[in-house]
């Protein structure tokens, strides 16, 4: 091999992993997210469960930006619902950005011949 020919592979090499990299941050990233709004939904979870047994009339206050607000059971019921109906929808997408995400890289991985050394 060359002088000439070392650069271009060099290059070649880091394009490679930073794509790979790029990869693997991308995927951290969905399943780091996933995960997060999961708990979300889990907390809404508890939260309609309690409600279903209170007075409608009952007071209530629900956290909206940084303040609390004021409001009754029957009011704030409906929110949370749709609140994490919204949570389920955009976890479903998430796991489903995750998995072509996923076989996007595997796909890419092997149309490159990219053989992991060390994880």
């Amino acid at each position: 091999m060359s002088q000439t020919d070392r650069p271009i592979n060099v290059n070649v090499n880091n394009s490679f992993q930073l794509q790979y990299d790029e990869y693997k941050q991308t995927l951290e990233t969905l399943q780091t997210k996933i995960i997060q709004l999961g708990h979300d939904k889990d907390e809404h979870d508890i939260v309609l469960k309690t409600l279903e047994a209170t007075d409608d009339k009952r007071k209530c206050y629900r956290m909206v930006g940084g303040a609390l607000v004021e409001s009754d059971v029957e009011t704030t019921r409906p929110i949370l619902e749709t609140k994490r109906k919204n949570l389920e929808d955009t976890i479903n997408k998430m796991k489903e950005e995750l998995v072509r995400v996923a076989s996007e890289f595997e796909k890419w991985k092997k149309d490159n011949k990219i053989q992991v050394v060390k994880q």
